[in-house]
């Protein structure tokens, strides 16, 4: 057989070939290795061109990098639980109504894990909505950066056996509240003076709630809990949070109209028309009834004892004005004559010390 080549031709080329495969697998690592570094190289430009821009903004980038751990560290961290009793302090900014600034306040939703309370932000809105009723309209008087601060604690389930004012899962102690509709700050605090009930009072002293003297429709309540006009669609009365069984007394002399109608939504009530005026008095969810209709009563004669009957959702009296049965609804507190009531000189200091650590929270 004839060869096209010799074999030291085979040879040669063999040679040649293998030669040439080494230096093109190395020509092809150079390049990877290159590419590989350019896009390391872009990426670490990027990430200088960020910190940079951090560096501008915080001014340190230590402090940058302490951010990004904080970050990461807050991902990862269970939320502390809050303990029945611990005080608790927090604040909400309002961007559109009052009762969203809470339900999409990150701190709330942080305190919602600690607490184990489902329903935090409604309860406290609910509170301190309480609170603000006696200086501005929730529904109108609110405005985009308006800042709440707020301190509250959660009542221990054995503390709740043994008080007899009523009390929800919580109670807030304090309110600090900016409006700029009227450009001041409202300052509420929780305070007890020596052998008396805890009330709210500013910061002077001064009680946050009128009180309806000479004969109000009833005493030892524990606090008004709404007030005309300060609910959707709309509030017709006053609320006064008591226990079931406390007395209540007519406000005026006159005759009983009718008790006991609309009773899937009024509970037992009393209705009274005034004598020689054209204004009714109403008296809703009362646990006893002590008239009938028709029958004549006289100012601070008790007619009936409160309770929790009809559409209520809490032990309380419903207090209600009205010029003629169905008429134009009335304010009590404008009716009436009101006195407000101020902390004794005894009761200062204390209450000054009190407001100090409160604030000291709230900062």
């Amino acid at each position: 057989m004839t060869y096209l080549f010799s074999n030291q031709q085979v040879k040669k080329w063999k040679t040649l070939f293998t030669l040439s495969f080494c230096l093109n697998l190395i020509l092809a690592g150079i390049i990877v290795f290159a590419v590989k570094t350019g896009e390391k190289t872009d990426e670490t430009a990027e990430k200088i061109a960020e910190n940079t821009e951090k560096t501008e903004e915080n001014g340190d980038p230590a402090a940058v990098q302490e951010a990004e751990t904080q970050e990461t560290v807050a991902e990862t961290k269970p939320v502390a639980k809050v303990e029945p009793g611990e005080i608790v302090a927090s604040s909400a900014v309002i961007e559109d109504n009052f009762y969203n600034a809470f339900n999409a306040n990150d701190d709330l939703i942080r305190l919602t894990k600690a607490t184990g309370i489902n329903n935090l932000a409604d309860i406290l809105s609910a509170h301190i909505g309480r609170l603000l009723i006696w200086d501005i309209v929730l529904r109108n008087d609110v405005r985009k950066g308006d800042k709440i601060d707020f301190v509250f604690r959660i009542i221990p389930d054995d503390e709740k056996r043994t008080r007899n004012d009523l009390p929800d899962i919580l109670e807030v102690l304090a309110v600090k509240y900016y409006s700029h509709k009227f450009n001041k700050e409202i300052k509420i605090y929780k305070y007890a003076a020596k052998d008396s009930p805890a009330k709210y009072y500013y910061s002077d002293g001064i009680m946050l709630e009128k009180i309806i003297s000479p004969f109000p429709p009833i005493k030892n309540y524990i606090q008004i809990t709404s007030t005309i006009g300060d609910r959707a669609p709309k509030h017709e009365g006053i609320d006064f949070k008591t226990n079931v069984g406390t007395p209540v007394y007519a406000t005026v002399d006159g005759t009983v109209s009718r008790v006991n109608w609309k009773t899937r939504y009024n509970g037992y009530c009393i209705e009274i028309e005034a004598k020689g005026s054209p204004y009714v008095f109403k008296y809703l969810h009362l646990s006893e009834v002590n008239v009938e209709a028709g029958q004549k009563v006289t100012t601070g004669q008790q007619i009936a004892a409160s309770g929790n009957t009809g559409k209520s959702t809490a032990p309380h009296l419903h207090y209600q004005i009205n010029v003629g049965n169905k008429g134009k609804v009335v304010d009590p507190m404008k009716y009436h004559k009101t006195v407000i009531e101020k902390l004794p000189e005894s009761e200062k200091e204390s209450f000054r010390t009190k407001i100090a650590e409160l604030d000291d929270l709230m900062k």
